[in-house]
């Protein structure tokens, strides 16, 4: 019968079961156990399938590297373009805050001018009204 060279044997004293849980000893590590085909068979299918399932999560592990490093670049990529933004912003601001100085002081200067324009409006409305009275009276 084939042995697996990796495989020892172990005893398991006879005594008590609580001395079994606590006191399992080995026999000697040269002396292998004989195994049957089917225990073979059954060892190599494990095997097997612990190979492939390490293969497995080498390949998992692989992708969730690279995937990583891609989320990596990508959360690069968009604090780059934030920056960007930020700054056109900040730019588009000072702009604006500009642009507003600018506005209120032309229209200051459009609001006097009405303000004068106005008065001399009423000037001029007056001046009719006397006028009308100067022509009625005479």
């Amino acid at each position: 019968m084939p042995s697996s060279p990796g495989l020892r044997r172990r005893v398991v004293p006879a005594s008590n079961i609580k001395d079994r849980t606590h006191e399992i000893t080995e026999a000697d590590a040269s002396v292998p156990i004989k195994l049957d085909a089917a225990a073979e068979a059954h060892i190599q299918k494990h095997r097997k399938l612990q190979e492939d399932l390490t293969d497995e999560m080498v390949g998992l592990a692989q992708q969730l590297k690279e995937r990583s490093l891609m989320m990596s670049r990508s959360l690069e990529n968009t604090e780059k373009i934030l920056d960007s933004t930020e700054t056109a912003i900040e730019q588009s601001l000072a702009t604006t805050g500009h642009t507003n100085v600018r506005a209120m002081k032309i229209y200051s200067e459009t609001s006097k001018t009405t303000c004068f324009q106005w008065l001399l409006m009423l000037a001029m409305i007056c001046v009719f009204i006397m006028v009308v009275l100067l022509i009625r009276v005479t």
